[in-house]
């Protein structure tokens, strides 16, 4: 068995202390049926205070009812102690916790029986920082066994062998993290590197492109921004965009390209959504895009108010967004749209470059 994974994985170590658990709060945390095993075996009096905190929900995604820890009242989950710590592992183990909390923020992909990739999410914040904050490119090791028990199975995804796919990511990530070129001339090669034909020569269209953002912005996050607040916002991006992303990519250039490669890897691109790689690269740039426009319009909110934009809001900005994208129903919805009726010239002309 092999696993490729970036080598921040192995340094990785979870301290809900420093982060208020994060990963314990407002989400849904299912119970998987190896670890329900395990409750209903404990002796009775500790079974039942244990299943007294679980519930059947509907899956809003699924359509199905599965099994879940109960949140308090404020959102956190029933187990999450006062010291931040969780109650289930401090008194029985890590092998009691349940298969997504003992694996998170590690994502773990399963390319065939013997091949397995796994990174790690920026919706953790203590990963965020870990992956983002190097100022080396990030590494891709080869190790020997999976420390995760959520498993993704991906076979059925792959329109190649995996060892062809893992080739293709890293011939990919290459391009990200060439820094010869400016972030724009890797994202504009790396469609290059997965499109049938030759990238449409037309002219970058701000005004089409802030507009664009602006619907995808909205989408994303069910704004129900009107037309005045639309175009104010478009007139702002498009105003200060050129200025603010040209600092920002000079001072947190290295932050950008580790969230990309992170992006790019983690999310299993080029085969992340179906249809072809180009296809998944439009999906791929867009979200970056998106990225891009809540950086600009954060800094325009901070050099309003008279502060410096440090380091860290721009990591806690990257953790927000894929917050956003990876755990609101419909997230991802508008830029999916945006990436099926676009064409390959629209594309270009709104989302790549110089």
């Amino acid at each position: 068995m092999k696993c490729i994974q970036p080598d921040y994985v192995q340094r990785f170590k979870c301290d809900g202390k420093l982060c208020r658990a994060r990963c314990c709060r407002d989400w849904r945390i299912v119970v998987d049926d190896e670890t329900y095993e395990k409750y209903c075996l404990l002796g009775d009096s500790e079974r039942e205070k244990i299943l007294s905190r679980l519930d059947w929900i509907e899956d809003e995604f699924e359509d199905v009812d599965v099994m879940v820890l109960k949140l308090r009242e404020d959102g956190v989950c029933s187990f999450l102690r006062k010291d931040s710590l969780c109650g289930l592992q401090k008194k029985y183990g890590e092998d009691y916790l349940t298969a997504i909390c003992q694996s998170f923020p590690r994502v773990t992909y399963k390319l065939d029986d013997e091949t397995f990739e796994q990174s790690m999410t920026l919706t953790c914040p203590l990963a965020a920082e870990l992956i983002l904050l190097s100022t080396q490119p990030i590494q891709f090791v080869e190790v020997p066994e999976v420390s995760a028990r959520a498993v993704v199975g991906f076979k059925h995804r792959l329109a190649r062998s995996p060892e062809e796919f893992i080739a293709t990511q890293l011939d990919a990530i290459k391009i990200l993290q060439n820094r010869r070129l400016s972030l724009n001339q890797r994202l504009k090669n790396l469609c290059a590197k997965f499109s049938e034909t030759p990238l449409p020569d037309v002219d970058f269209d701000l005004d089409g492109h802030s507009e664009m953002l602006v619907e995808i912005f909205d989408g994303t996050y069910g704004a129900g921004l009107s037309d005045k607040d639309k175009a104010n916002l478009q007139k702002n991006y498009s105003s200060y965009r050129d200025d603010i992303l040209r600092r920002v990519r000079g001072e947190f250039c290295y932050v950008l390209e580790n969230y990309l490669v992170n992006e790019f890897f983690m999310r299993c691109y080029p085969s992340a959504f179906s249809e072809d790689d180009f296809h998944n690269c439009k999906i791929f740039v867009t979200s970056f895009r998106v990225l891009e426009l809540a950086i600009t319009l954060t800094v325009i909110a901070k050099v309003s108010a008279g502060l410096r934009v440090k380091v860290s809001d721009v990591t806690t900005l990257i953790y927000s967004v894929n917050d956003t994208l990876d755990h609101s129903r419909g997230g991802m919805d508008a830029i999916l749209e945006f990436a099926k009726t676009s064409s390959a010239e629209t594309f270009a002309a709104l989302m790549l470059e110089d």
